[in-house]
Formats: C-alpha cells, structure tokens, sequence
C-alpha cells in the first residue's frame, strides 16, 4: 500500500468503503471489530468513512491489520484490492486539489503508474458510482437497516472537478519543455469516462492541436499508447472513427502488436506486478497465458460496446498469438462462437473487424466449436 505522491490533502473514500465491506464480508460489526484489531470503535468507523484515511496508518500496522482480517475470515478478492484502493484515494486526492493548476506533476499520481482495470474501476467506483466489476461478481452482504450509502460516491460538484482537473492535467503535461507522455495519455483516458459529455469536444480539440490520435506508426513509440488512449477516450465519448483508423494503421510491426498484447494483459491482472511506465509494452514477455484475457475480451465482446472494434482486434490478435486457448477452455469458446454470430450479423462493426472476427469464426469451426448466434 504505497502512498502515491505528496498531495496537499489526504482521502480515504475508496478504501474507507472498501474496507466496511472487508467487515461485513467476516461479519464482524465495528465494535467486535474493533476489539480483534486492537483499536477502539470510532476508529473503525473513522476508518470506513474515510475521515481518518487508511492512507495515513503506518505500513507496518497496516500490513498486520491486513493480515489479521485475513485470518478472521475476509473475502480474498476485496482484501487483495486494498492497495489499490489506497492509489485510487491518492489518485482522486491529487486530482481534487484545488491547486492542481499548481501542483507539482512529477508527483501526480497518475504519472507514476500504469493503470489497471481494478485501479480504474475503484477510481470510477466513487466518480461515477460504478460498482467494480470484481465486486460486483462477488455475492452481495447483508441487508442493512435504514439509509446507507451504496458506494464512496462523490458529490456533482466533485465529479465536475474531477474531469476538469484531468483537462489540466493532461495540457499541462504535453505542453511542458519535456512533455510527460504517461500523465497526459491517463488524463486524457479517464477523460473520456466523463458522462455529461463536456469532455467530448475538449478531447477533439486536443487531438486536433496535437495530431496525435490520427499519426502514422512505423514502430512503436511512447506516443503509441498516448494515442491509442486518446482515440479510446474518443470512442467512448461517441466518436469512434479516430479508434478505427488507430486500429488500422498503428499496428504495422510486432513490437506494436505486441505492445497490444501486453497492454491488455497487464489491464486485465495477467501481468501482475505494478508497472511504473509503458516501457513494458513491446518487450516479449512469455510468463503470462492469456487465459482471464481471453475470458475479459469475449464478456465485452458486444457490438454496443464503445470498444468493440478494439476488442475484436485485441482478440484476433490473441488466438493468432495463442492458437490452443480456446482448446483449453471450452465455455468461454463457446460464449465467444455464440456472441460473435450475432455481432457478425450486425452493421456496427468496421470492415477491418469483420474480416478479423470472421477469421476467428472459421478457426472456431476448424475445431469444432459452432456458434448459435444465442449469445451475448
């Protein structure tokens, strides 16, 4: 649980609620909690409300607090988030400083680390009010009585700060003497989460000042995901023919698909340990399967999704790199045989993804797995 950068003010919002669940997971209430942690009630209840951020307990108390709801009987799955929601509350207090027009970006978090799908999920978790997707496979906890909160949501007025720090942000980062690519392509991703849609037409400007959504790629680059962030971010604000062209014309070696390949991998969980830059993404890196990957991309595998052409390709690129996969998991070959007839039989796809995801189906049924255009 590292604390990310040196903000001006302190959250513990993500990792507050987290933790009530991490309790109620047990079940333990807050006193009896309290009493197996060594610590009274209030602060159990401050901890979980986030005014007294887990982010301030010292390391090694919070290594043995973390251990101890472990052997108490918490739910593995939340109590591996921990740290991540700790750098989703370091993230969302950097981000909600009201003197980030100031603040110093070398210690902005969001340009020390490489985002994740879990880290991303729990920062959106308390802008949007977006149930992760880990927690939300998981089996719900015990009524409780009366009114309580549903999540760590933040107030309107904070969610508009949120988005429009992240325009700072990112501007701030491309137009310094020595642009810092990382901060500015996260910037600009979770940008394009925004739901009122005031970042849509701040994302066209930028691309248009910068060129860099529509650039032509002989190799990789560091600019290669800043871009690819860039046309995502666009999709997901409605726009989604910067992606296509991304798509089409940024893959031109193996050090890019590769970096395709690894990029998700790491989004996912397959590659597990935190990278601090986007270096990692066109080296060979042989020590991960493919197998939550392949499962990831055919749950979004939805001609609605406002990534569907990236998802075919990412795919396509998958079980081209990894031909046995779909061998060693039945069900999910079959859920994808089965979505991708019906997304065949749809015009929302572009025709570069079509040809990929009718090259899919035919090796599908070059081993046997038929589709049933049943599935979504």
């Amino acid at each position: 649980m590292a604390s990310l950068g040196r903000s001006t003010s302190t959250r513990g919002d993500i990792t507050g609620y987290l933790l009530k669940l991490i309790r109620e997971s047990i079940p333990l209430t807050q006193e009896q909690l309290g009493v197996e942690l060594g610590v009274d009630r209030a602060t159990v209840q401050s901890w979980e409300s986030g005014r007294r951020p887990f982010l301030a307990v010292p390391f090694g108390q919070a290594a043995r607090i973390r251990q101890r709801l472990g052997s108490l009987g918490a739910n593995p799955v939340l109590l591996d988030a921990v740290g991540d929601a700790v750098d989703a509350d370091a993230v969302l207090a950097a981000l909600l400083d009201p003197k980030i027009e100031r603040a110093d970006l070398v210690e902005q978090p969001l340009g020390c680390m490489v985002l994740t799908h879990r880290l991303t999920d729990l920062i959106l978790w308390a802008v949007l009010g977006q149930t992760p997707t880990f927690i939300r496979s998981l089996p719900s906890s015990h009524r409780r009585r009366g009114p309580v909160a549903t999540g760590p949501t933040l107030r309107t007025a904070d969610q508009r700060v949120f988005f429009t720090a992240l325009h700072v942000l990112a501007e701030r980062a491309s137009t310094q003497r020595h642009p810092d690519v990382l901060l500015h392509r996260q910037a600009c991703f979770l940008a394009g989460m925004d739901p009122t849609g005031s970042s849509a037409a701040w994302l066209t400007r930028s691309t248009a000042r910068k060129s860099s959504g529509t650039r032509a790629f002989h190799t990789w680059s560091p600019l290669w995901p800043d871009a690819r962030s860039i046309v995502t971010s666009m999709a997901n604000q409605g726009d989604v023919e910067p992606l296509r062209d991304f798509i089409a014309r940024a893959h031109p070696d193996d050090s890019c698909q590769r970096a395709a390949l690894n990029y998700s991998a790491y989004w996912v969980g397959e590659i597990p340990y935190r990278q601090p830059n986007d270096s990692f993404m066109p080296a060979t890196i042989d020590d991960w399967g493919g197998t939550r990957l392949l499962r990831h991309l055919v749950e979004r595998l939805d001609a609605d999704h406002p990534f569907i052409d990236l998802n075919i390709h990412n795919l396509w690129a998958l079980l081209t790199a990894r031909r046995g996969l779909v061998h060693d998991h039945p069900a999910t070959g079959q859920a994808l045989a089965d979505r991708a007839v019906v997304i065949l039989d749809s015009d929302q796809i572009s025709a570069q993804s079509r040809q990929e995801l009718a090259s899919v189906v035919y090796s599908l049924r070059t081993e046997g797995i038929t589709g049933t255009g049943t599935g979504r």
